[in-house]
């Protein structure tokens, strides 16, 4: 046996540990010594923050051993400890790491270099400073959470505030994730609350977060909660870049890994899991039941998870900081200081934002019946189907829109109108929820309107529809919830550029460029805090393309004048254009008119446009 004194051979060191540093004194962590001679502790370098002492120093007695089966504060790595006591979750006072590792060493002998790998503890790299990556956690609780509400907010914050993300390598896979969509938000002009330094997030590159969640989710256990919720964020973060192929990438991977363990129904959840943990899996598998919805609309995806085969409940219509293992309660925050509580002490059903949420997820499970049944099985017969099974239903087009207006009129006032932003975080999720409620039921229209054929006029109706409610909204929340939100712009473009294809009258075309510019100012609103050329963004780019085709218009307009007044003085009751002529003379009164006439534009005059617009 070695003699006892191996562990005060450093009187110096021990001295600096018996005394929390002030970083890790605020966070309540434990302060560990550097594993090199240093002035400063290992979490002051991990967090590249000063290690500074300078706090008032207090008399306190023995410090209390732990019991092995208690859970040590300050998120502690478990150290094993041979003294008296037993093992205990944290070291004593006055016992760093460093001798409690000579002990071991010297009681077992020097360990090989394979089993030293083997029992190091993981530890994450340096990404950036623990005060941004608050910052851009806080950040998503103010832009993100409100539309994909995937952490109970009080339990994770303050696992992020004591720094436990840098021992576990699921959770801070997470908060990379976090981190790179939160800091592309910021990239992207989503933050108009005028407390936030924007300048200040300019220290890491969204890229650099991005690069090093999929580097920790390589190897990670599929059972793991963060996992699932990383490659989720990560899906959307591939939204915000335009990188549409890592986002089904991502998305793929989250769909395995639910199919493996068959997550889609709760009694397959891990046992033992407390209530958060059952309601941040709720709400994660429908926020990614509506994702995929949306990406099988926007860019034509496989529907990869159906409603039908989910057995997973909504989640609980209460606030985070009313829910915790213990027990949910049914108090509610409120939409507006005018609210009042009932009897019982609880705010009526509706009242909480999540009930908003809710009612989004029920206008994607009438979405996904729409694809299936108007837009599916277009290029296979289902003759022999309807044969076997028949016809399940009766609802049409007509039907489902109009039980979708009821269900829409039946909502609270605070869900159908969209105040401008008050940076509260609790006020404004009202607000956030009557933006992505407003987006969701036009994406929902344009779904049911593209199952049918409809006019000109009926197209022309629902695209001003569209954008006039996109105009409704408060510039802060369509900055905000960015391009997921905005890609439904180019579904009324897509509506737009099927009546291009068409051969239109004068009339028909004003509707359209009417549109177009209403398309533009809007956009042009969204551009205000971009940054970027604005000579090439999106807003200029139509408004060139809408002079394009007034140029066009001119020309063909003065054309048809002469022609319609050459033929009137012949006296001609009808004029055949050449075969080249894209102009079409009607008959009236044995003569012709300059008003009625209908044009088709040249397939060159588009070119390359495209109505895919780059929020970014």
């Amino acid at each position: 046996m070695p003699p006892q004194g191996n562990k005060v051979d450093k009187p110096v060191k021990q001295r600096r540990i018996t005394q929390a540093c002030d970083f890790c004194h605020r966070r309540s962590i434990r302060c560990r010594p550097a594993s090199e001679d240093s002035n400063s502790c290992q979490n002051c370098q991990d967090f590249a923050q000063p290690c500074t002492y300078d706090r008032k120093t207090r008399r306190r007695g023995a410090p209390r051993r732990r019991a092995p089966a208690s859970t040590g504060g300050g998120g502690g790595e478990t150290q094993d400890d041979d003294g008296p006591g037993g093992p205990a979750l944290l070291p004593q006072a006055g016992r760093g790491e460093g001798s409690v590792d000579q002990g071991v060493s010297a009681r077992y002998g020097k360990p090989s270099q394979s089993e030293a790998a083997m029992s190091t503890p993981w530890k994450a790299p340096y990404v950036s400073s623990q005060a941004i990556i608050m910052d851009l956690v806080e950040l998503y609780f103010e832009i993100v959470y409100p539309i994909f509400p995937l952490f109970h907010s009080p339990s994770y914050i303050r696992r992020i505030s004591r720094g436990e993300y840098v021992h576990n390598k699921s959770l801070f896979a997470v908060t990379m994730a976090v981190c790179a969509l939160v800091s592309s938000r910021v990239r992207d002009g989503s933050v108009t609350n005028p407390r936030w330094n924007l300048t200040s997030f300019s220290e890491t590159d969204p890229a650099i977060f991005y690069a090093e969640t999929k580097r920790q989710l390589a190897d990670e256990s599929p059972s793991d909660l963060n996992l699932l919720r990383a490659h989720a964020i990560l899906a959307i973060a591939s939204i915000q870049n335009g990188n549409i192929r890592d986002m089904h990438r991502h998305l793929g991977t989250y769909h395995t890994l639910v199919a493996m363990d068959g997550l889609h129904d709760e009694a397959n959840w891990p046992p033992g899991i407390g209530i958060i943990e059952r309601e941040e899996r709720r709400r994660l598998h429908w926020s990614i039941y509506t994702l995929d919805i949306y990406s099988s609309v926007v860019w034509g995806g496989v529907i990869r998870s159906r409603e039908q085969q989910s057995n997973v409940l909504y989640p609980t219509e209460t606030d985070d900081e009313y829910i915790d293992d213990s027990g949910i309660s049914l108090l509610r925050s409120q939409p507006d200081d005018s609210s009042t509580l009932g009897n019982d002490g609880t705010t009526s059903p509706g009242d909480c934002w999540l009930s908003g949420w809710n009612f989004i997820t029920d206008l994607y499970r009438v979405m996904e019946h729409a694809l299936v049944r108007f837009q599916g099985n277009r290029y296979h017969s289902r003759s022999f189907l309807r044969d076997i099974f028949g016809e399940q239903s009766t609802a049409t087009q007509a039907s489902v829109r109009d039980k979708v207006l009821e269900m829409y009129l039946r909502l609270p006032r605070h869900f159908k109108e969209t105040p401008p932003m008050t940076y509260d975080a609790k006020k404004d999720r009202f607000g956030f929820q009557a933006a992505n409620i407003t987006g969701s039921v036009q994406l929902l229209r344009m779904v049911l309107f593209a199952a049918g054929g409809t006019s000109i006029e009926e197209r022309c109706t629902i695209a001003h529809e569209v954008v006039n409610a996109f105009i409704s909204i408060p510039v802060s929340y369509l900055l905000a919830i960015s391009r997921p939100q905005l890609h439904h712009l180019g579904g009324i473009g897509t509506i737009l550029g099927s009546v291009f294809e068409e051969p239109l009258t004068e009339t028909d075309y004003n509707s359209l460029r009417s549109i177009m510019h209403s398309m533009a100012q809007l956009l042009e609103s969204l551009e205000t805090s971009q940054r970027g050329d604005k000579l090439n963004s999106a807003s200029s780019k139509l408004r060139s393309q809408i002079a394009r085709i007034d140029a066009y218009m001119a020309t063909q307009r003065e054309t048809t004048t002469h022609t319609v007044s050459d033929a009137n003085q012949l006296g001609l009751d009808r004029l055949v254009p050449q075969s080249n002529s894209t102009i079409e003379f009607p008959e009236v009164n044995g003569g012709l008119t300059g008003t009625e006439w209908t044009l088709q534009f040249p397939p060159d005059l588009l070119g390359d446009w495209t109505w895919n617009f780059d929020f970014g």
